[in-house]
């Protein structure tokens, strides 16, 4: 399976995904969109880690990434949460700092003095999101997944653990503060998976098609203008998306 067909994918799930968030509540019929729709986003850090390894350009992958991060801001806006336009930034912001966070972990692992504590930028970009200092969509599970597909490159039963991590990592944390509680004699409430975080084990399928990929782009237009317009066209998919079912949901 090829890095296109990946895309292809991703791109469906999540149009499937947003589709089940708009109209869901008003058609219940279309929730089970929601859990096709778990699986896009570990495709799409998959594909920038990928993006990474094999780009020629790392700087320009990343500036495409931050200026298709500012014009999909107003339509996530209008998506999520209307009126708030800052309140939560788009999943590109995520990608980003996911890339960028790879970026720095591969050139700290390759310098001698530096390699023991290669784990600084991911736990420093985590802490922000911990904190609350900065708000973006799937926030640190997108970093968190960047580094489970950078460090198992071709170690499947790794790369599912991390995932597991990855996403449930707030409540592996709350577990453990729990545990902590009560290693210490004090009361400690130890709460049940909700149902959304039980929905969100539909990610896992993504694996399926992570494991498939073959390692090639795949067919593309012959033409550097016809391939690139391609590939701009997967990122513009996603503001662009958004503002239609905003559009219909408005008309509906």
């Amino acid at each position: 399976m090829s890095a296109l067909a990946l895309r292809i994918i991703a791109c469906v799930c999540m149009l499937l995904d947003h589709i089940g968030y708009f109209f869901g509540g008003r058609y219940p019929f279309l929730t089970p969109l929601r859990w096709i729709g778990r699986i896009a986003f570990p495709l799409y850090v998959f594909l920038i880690v990928n993006g990474f390894r094999h780009t020629s350009n790392r700087p320009r992958y990343a500036l495409r990434l931050a200026i298709f991060a500012v014009i999909s801001q107003v339509p996530f806006a209008l998506m999520s949460h209307p009126g708030k336009m800052l309140g939560t930034l788009n999943v590109f912001v995520t990608l980003l700092l996911a890339l960028l966070t790879v970026w720095a972990t591969d050139a700290m692992r390759k310098h001698r003095y530096t390699k023991y504590v290669c784990f600084l930028p991911t736990l420093a970009v985590f802490c922000l999101y911990y904190f609350g200092l900065i708000h973006s969509d799937y926030g640190a599970k997108g970093i968190l997944l960047a580094m489970t597909f950078y460090l198992f490159d071709g170690k499947r039963v790794l790369t599912a653990l991390g995932m597991l991590v990855s996403i449930y990592h707030p409540y592996l944390i709350s577990l453990g503060f729990a545990l902590l509680h009560l290693l210490q004699g004090r009361q400690a409430a130890i709460q049940p998976l909700s149902e959304w975080e039980l929905t969100q084990l539909f990610s896992l399928l993504s694996l399926v098609f992570i494991f498939l990929y073959n390692g090639k782009k795949g067919r593309l237009p012959a033409s550097r203008v016809g391939a690139k317009a391609v590939q701009l066209g997967f990122y513009a998919f996603y503001p662009a998306h958004m503002l239609l079912l905003y559009a219909l949901k408005q008309l509906l």
